[in-house]
């Protein structure tokens, strides 16, 4: 008897991609690839299997450690080859190499949406056809996907504040379910925002949409920043995370300590953000809630959470939208097999 597929949750952002698994198990496998092959291993193979193929013919290297990676932040990137190469890496990563799966993807609210509220049904099945495509790692198994269900980024994290894994009903149900909330989910290349009305059916389209901040502007600041102060040749991805996330960083062996410009360059930020999300939702209080979804809602909590006192901040921000793609993928869409 054959098994049946797995449900998983795959928000592929420009930052990361986020991986959620039935069992709740979360992981997160930065977007870093660069065409060609850009490693060297002292083992016979290719290590821990970096290299990528497409069906196209294209040669790609995945590796967190790689710091000539390609930019994701372009417009073709949800249904390019480098997406699906990152998606496949994420999938391997989570132990879904040689399996059957059953995904959902997502798209921001300005991709999914075409200007007149309709859903731009061009993007969407160009995207699910891009994973339909070959991608191979040497000798090892890659996830089969069986079917990829693309859903909204930011309203996919208010549906799961919703439902929990198994299906039920959360205890903020109620609460959430009369309430008209907004949604600000910050990514790496953008900040989605959704203003949703009482019952989680529909959508005020004048105030949903994306703008084109998001966290990864804070890696280019910060990554500027420590050049200037130290005198860098070159500033590893690792150096600018044990900056932005410890606000310590070591050079030549010895720590120091950038928590103020960390939290400098957090309030710009966060600044430049919240005047965007301002254009599309207002003052916010008509809102019954505001929730803030995403990896800057985990890096500038305390710089977000002044700009709304009626915010709210879920655990682990930054797999709401991976969550709630599964629970879509699973309970909305599972019987559709």
């Amino acid at each position: 008897m054959s098994q049946k597929p797995s449900y998983v949750g795959v928000d592929d952002g420009h930052y990361a991609i986020k991986v959620v698994t039935e069992s709740g198990k979360t992981f997160s496998v930065p977007s870093r690839a660069r065409s060609g092959k850009h490693l060297l291993s002292w083992q016979e193979n290719d290590g821990d299997g970096g290299f990528y193929t497409t069906q196209e013919g294209r040669t790609y290297t995945v590796n967190k450690h790689l710091t000539n990676y390609e930019d994701t932040r372009f417009k073709e990137y949800p249904k390019s080859p480098l997406n699906r190469v990152l998606v496949h890496h994420a999938l391997r990563e989570a132990g879904f190499g040689g399996k059957e799966v059953i995904i959902a993807t997502g798209l921001p609210v300005s991709y999914y949406y075409l200007a007149n509220g309709s859903r731009d049904d061009a993007l969407i099945n160009a995207k699910v056809d891009n994973l339909k495509r070959g991608v191979t790692c040497g000798l090892h198994p890659m996830a089969k996907i069986k079917k990829n269900v693309v859903a909204t980024e930011a309203i996919a994290a208010y549906f799961d504040q919703l439902m929990d894994l198994d299906g039920n009903t959360t205890p903020e149900y109620d609460q959430l379910a009369e309430a008209t909330v907004g949604v600000i989910d910050i990514g790496g290349k953008t900040t989605d925002c959704a203003v949703i009305f009482p019952g989680g059916e529909q959508v005020d389209a004048d105030r949903s949409g994306s703008g084109d901040y998001g966290v990864l502007l804070l890696n280019d600041t910060v990554e500027s920043r420590l050049r200037v102060l130290f005198d860098l040749d070159l500033v590893p991805p690792r150096l600018i995370e044990q900056a932005i996330t410890h606000g310590i960083v070591k050079i030549a062996g010895e720590e120091h300590d950038v928590r103020d410009m960390i939290k400098a360059e957090k309030e710009s930020l966060a600044e430049r953000i919240m005047s965007t999300v301002r254009t599309k939702i207002g003052g916010g209080k008509d809102l019954d809630f505001v929730l803030f979804v995403g990896g800057g809602a985990l890096v500038m909590r305390e710089q977000l959470a002044k700009h709304y006192p009626h915010s709210r901040f879920p655990d682990s921000p930054v797999y709401a939208n991976a969550r709630g793609m599964l629970k879509i993928a699973k309970y909305v869409f599972g019987g559709e097999e």
